[in-house]
């Protein structure tokens, strides 16, 4: 990782690790982890997100991050997340380094609990995605979801209910739903990293 990639991560963990994270109740919903994987391209941070395949029980072909439900066998939400993304990208566990949590969020449509945590993996990588699960990985530059005219937000009635839902447009790709929402606010953490006094 480029020196200014390194300090930006440990500028970064120490704002997570302070600023404290919003949980939410998983009672009634499906508690899954996520991974926010972060990696340095050519002195630019980006976020490694998947497109998931049509073979998926949830999802099918919309952009996530990798993860995925709780198990009994999982000791822990940061064990869940890293397992899953080592059975569906390839990245050993051992190789990534965690800077925090984000706030939790709920899927509206599927009844999800997610809880997301941010990490470094290193870059070039030697990934190996899961033929079942994955049909692409992106690597989008994190300056997308800084950009305010990027983001889009719409009202989508969900169970007849008006719903907020905020989405990213990145090449030929709709970044929205809860992804789009946890981008958002790691997004947010991220501005007021480079403009601390605001």
């Amino acid at each position: 990782m480029a020196d200014h990639g390194a300090w930006f991560a440990d500028l970064l963990m120490s704002e997570l690790r302070k600023r404290g994270k919003k949980s939410l109740s998983p009672d009634g919903v499906v508690t899954a982890a996520v991974l926010v994987p972060l990696f340095t391209q050519q002195g630019q941070m980006k976020v490694l997100l998947t497109k998931r395949s049509q073979l998926v029980e949830h999802h099918k072909g919309e952009i996530s991050f990798p993860g995925g439900k709780l198990d009994d066998s999982d000791p822990s939400l940061l064990s869940c997340a890293l397992r899953e993304t080592s059975e569906e990208i390839g990245v050993n566990p051992n190789d990534v380094e965690i800077l925090g949590e984000l706030d939790d969020f709920y899927t509206v449509a599927t009844g999800f609990l997610v809880v997301p945590f941010v990490g470094i993996i290193p870059y070039p990588y030697d990934f190996r995605t899961s033929p079942r699960e994955i049909d692409e990985l992106l690597g989008i530059p994190l300056e997308v979801f800084l950009d305010p005219h990027r983001r889009k937000e719409t009202i989508m009635e969900i169970n007849r209910l008006p719903v907020p839902v905020v989405s990213y447009l990145w090449e030929n790709h709709v970044i929205w739903g809860a992804t789009a929402r946890i981008l958002s606010h790691f997004a947010d953490i991220v501005t007021k990293l480079r403009r601390p006094n605001q």
